[in-house]
């Protein structure tokens, strides 16, 4: 009988499936180690061999190795290096890591075996963890690091010179990258890696000290890629936006902003920096289609930076990314690792929680005692301040932007059905069911059509004038199902609605299930993501639109299943 609290035989297969988003993500627990660990360079390395895909030949990652030159690990650390919860920094507050999580984790979740080479004063020790073997042979134990010779073999792809110290990471039989060819894995990894660690990546060493990251791929046709800084305040050099590599292309908005607020429910307070900044006239100008412009829509958002490294990145609430003013302004929310639990900064480091936008007149009319249950929950006392500091200089920054009228919005874009709606349309052009909306539709004129969907667009975005809402409608008018936003207080996370003819999806701003789940989606650089859970609930509002005579019933299974997603979201986040 095993006896162990946690039986690795069985557990490792959980640890497996944690919640790494992707290969890009768990490697950044390595960079973060590297980094604790004063590395100057630190290499990320694949290797590709040949299978048998079908009826072809195709390359496919087999290994990945990640290289620093930091200080090392000593046999006792190597020791511990690879135990699940275990660490040398648990308990630390200062600097990137603390989790104690990040290697054996972050490896496991990409790969079945992974080794650890480590070397101080001329000194190599080794050792590692399979997957295969912890099931197989019930193990329990981690392996016993032993002494061995510097991994040279391996190093030989390496550029420059191996480190009087430093570790090598080797990732074996790589079964769950998300992507299978080392160029198209670069591509997505340096997107992501540029953004997390752009304080590491630029010139001023102010706040993060500059190292050297590289990808290389060690294949037939070599590459080596330098990480540049993706700045999402667009001040930084050198950076990753195209035609402007050595040149800021923002300034700093207004003064930082230094907030004093509280950390623990005993009130003890510490730091929180709010910067802003926004693109120069003359970047504005170029518009949303220029390449530069297509850089910064990919970068529309608040980015939240816990000891120089990103930890999360959206718009939480704050404003619609659909408009194009929104574009050229940058937030970023500086905090230390001591804020961890007020910010909600997962385990993985990959998100914050319970951060989101809060409507404070809303909030007050709902509670009684606010005041006191602010005073009380520092969670709640940074949800207020935030709110209230970030909108001011949004409001601000807006109505810098639209005074400067070019490229504050790209009608050509903003006015056409985006990609779900285009999909869903054309698979529905030839069914000809009787719907509530078709039903509805027929009894109205032209212009009571247009004025629906006019009302309905401004409502989803507050910030166009009517001429711009009336362009938008023209276009809208003669689909048989879309998508809007609006906002109401209540259980339903959509509605859905007849405008004009059309089966409207109205998604509910208020509704965690967008602060949580929705709006996060549309910020992530992965389309599909996005456009798959619209083209899921269009299909859904279709299916509504179909069955209108059985829509009592339907109304009750909406109510009960947003009240259910409500309190899920909930305890979701009281967990977290």
């Amino acid at each position: 009988m095993n006896n162990s609290i946690v039986p690795a035989s069985t557990a490792i297969q959980t640890f497996r499936d944690a919640g790494y988003k992707n290969t890009a993500s768990a490697l950044a627990e390595l960079i973060d180690n590297s980094i604790e660990a004063n590395a100057k360079n630190i290499q990320i390395l694949t290797r590709e061999s040949e299978v048998q895909a079908a009826k072809r030949v195709t390359t496919r990652i087999s290994d990945i190795m990640i290289y620093d030159d930091g200080d090392g690990m000593s046999a006792d650390t190597l020791g511990i290096c690879l135990q699940f919860g275990n660490g040398t920094r648990l308990e630390s507050r200062k600097g990137i890591g603390r989790f104690g999580i990040g290697l054996p984790n972050a490896s496991v979740s990409q790969c079945r075996r992974v080794e650890v080479y480590s070397w101080q004063n001329n000194s190599c020790h080794h050792t590692y963890l399979d997957v295969d073997e912890v099931k197989d042979s019930q193990q329990q134990e981690v392996n016993i690091v032993k002494e061995c010779k510097m991994p040279f073999e391996l190093l030989k792809d390496i550029e420059g010179e191996v480190g009087q110290s430093g570790s090598l990471i080797v990732w074996k039989k790589c079964d769950r990258l998300d992507i299978a060819r080392a160029s198209t894995l670069f591509k997505r990894m340096e997107s992501e890696l540029c953004r997390v660690y752009r304080h590491f990546l630029d010139t001023d060493d102010t706040y993060g000290k500059q190292r050297k990251i590289k990808l290389i791929n060690t294949g037939k046709e070599r590459s080596v890629t330098d990480l540049h800084a993706n700045d999402p305040l667009y001040l930084m050099v050198p950076n990753t936006v195209p035609g402007f590599k050595d040149k800021a292309t923002n300034i700093l908005h207004g003064n930082v902003i230094s907030l004093m607020l509280p950390y623990n429910e005993e009130g003890d307070e510490a730091e929180v920096q709010l910067r802003f900044s926004v693109a120069l006239p003359e970047t504005q100008k170029l518009g949303g289609g220029s390449d530069l412009g297509r850089h910064y829509r990919s970068n529309t958002g608040i980015s939240f930076v816990r000891a120089a490294r990103e930890i999360d990145f959206g718009t939480f609430g704050y404003f619609n990314p659909q408009d194009e003013r929104h574009r050229w302004w940058g937030c970023e929310v500086r905090f230390e690792p001591i804020f961890d639990e007020v910010f909600g900064v997962t385990n993985n480091k990959q998100a914050v929680r319970g951060i989101h936008f809060i409507d404070m007149k809303e909030f007050k009319s709902d509670h009684d005692d606010w005041e006191l249950m602010i005073k009380e929950d520092p969670k709640l006392a940074l949800r207020q301040e935030l709110s209230k500091r970030i909108s001011i200089e949004i409001k601000t920054l807006e109505e810098i932007i639209k005074s400067r009228g070019k490229g504050t919005r790209s009608s050509e874009k903003s006015s056409l059905p985006d990609k779900p709606s285009r999909i869903a349309n054309k698979e529905l052009e030839n069914n000809k069911k009787d719907t509530k909306s078709k039903l509805e539709g027929e009894a109205k004129t032209k212009e009571q059509m247009q004025q629906e969907w006019i009302s309905s667009v401004m409502d989803s975005d507050t910030s166009l004038t009517e001429e711009e809402a009336k362009e938008i409608a023209n276009n809208k008018i003669d689909l048989i199902v879309e998508k809007s936003f609006s906002s109401w207080p209540g259980a339903q996370f959509f509605a859905v609605e007849t405008t004009g003819m059309t089966c409207n999806l109205v998604i509910n701003r208020k509704h965690p299930f967008y602060t949580e789940m929705y709006e996060p989606l549309m910020s992530n650089d992965e389309h599909r993501y996005i456009d798959a859970l619209d083209l899921l609930m269009m299909g859904y509002a279709r299916t509504q639109d179909e069955l209108f005579e059985r829509i009592d019933d339907i109304d009750e299974i909406n109510n009960t299943w947003g009240s259910h997603v409500k309190s899920f979201l909930k305890q979701l986040n009281a967990d977290a």
